[in-house]
């Protein structure tokens, strides 16, 4: 696993030379949207024959999230994080805008898909559109950060990479920060691995840190090593086993396995 000083956009950059190199225009899917920022710039930077989007844009897991925190003291109310989301996580007008604002940013991209269904619901649509066997070069997990929700969303997504695909994590970190929303990403993707066949390849040396994940042995694995390799991106390579270990300290967000 190569620990990369660079941040999400820059690793983009580094699957569109692999994509390239794999004779591949890449079908892309985000799990998990809100405003389409993110969305966006994968859109940009790689170009994709097809951009699928599922977010329930729905306030519940929000309400879900704050019961299940209610009696842990050191997690702090989503409704905290109302001027990133634009209003009251608790409010269910918050999520109609945001929705709202992601359809019109794709309203002229023909290539994008927008799904407003939960996790589990877009997935069992996207099977009854047939999108497998081909399924998706790059699956972008981004949805609820609570340890059972992301293990669910890799066990039910991992399937619908394809066979030069990667899947990609954000917030895939511990910090003092991911403390206080009980972050669960990391334990899940620890997990995950320990029940697949997906290594970690790379992941950014960043305060929220992204994680790209590909198939043991796949043409996808050594191609991105070695894009990462040939191009300016510093890093330094360490054993896959440290990952779980892996937490943001100090200043600036530099990860540590100490």
């Amino acid at each position: 696993m190569k620990v990369c000083h660079t941040d999400r956009n820059m690793f983009y950059q580094v699957l569109r030379r692999a994509f390239d190199q794999l004779r591949l225009r890449p079908r892309v899917l985000e799990v998990g949207v809100l405003r389409g920022d993110n969305a966006a710039q994968m859109n940009q930077a790689l170009s994709p024959e097809a951009l699928v989007l599922v977010d329930a844009w729905s306030s519940e897991p929000y309400l879900d999230y704050q019961r299940i925190n209610a009696h842990r003291d050191w997690v702090v109310s989503m409704d905290d994080y109302a001027e990133y989301f634009g209003g009251l996580v608790s409010e269910q007008s918050t999520f109609d805008r945001l929705y709202e604002q992601t359809c019109a940013r794709f309203a002229d991209a023909a290539h994008v898909q927008i799904l407003r269904a939960g996790s589990r619901e877009g997935e069992q649509q996207l099977r009854a559109q047939g999108v497998m066997p081909r399924g998706f070069d790059l699956v972008y997990v981004d949805a609820s950060h609570q340890y059972e929700d992301v293990l669910d969303d890799l066990m039910r997504y991992a399937p619908l990479v394809s066979a030069n695909g990667v899947l990609q994590m954000n917030d895939c970190c511990h910090s003092e920060a991911g403390v206080r929303q009980n972050l669960g990403v990391l334990e899940a993707v620890v997990h995950f691995i320990k029940s697949s066949d997906f290594v970690p390849v790379a992941l950014t040396n960043t305060d929220f840190s992204d994680l790209i994940l590909a198939r043991r042995g796949s043409p996808a694995l050594g191609v991105v090593h070695r894009v990462i390799e040939r191009s300016r991106v510093s890093y330094v390579a360490v054993p896959d086993a440290l990952l779980g270990a892996a937490r943001v300290q100090g200043p600036g967000g530099k990860i540590s396995f100490v």
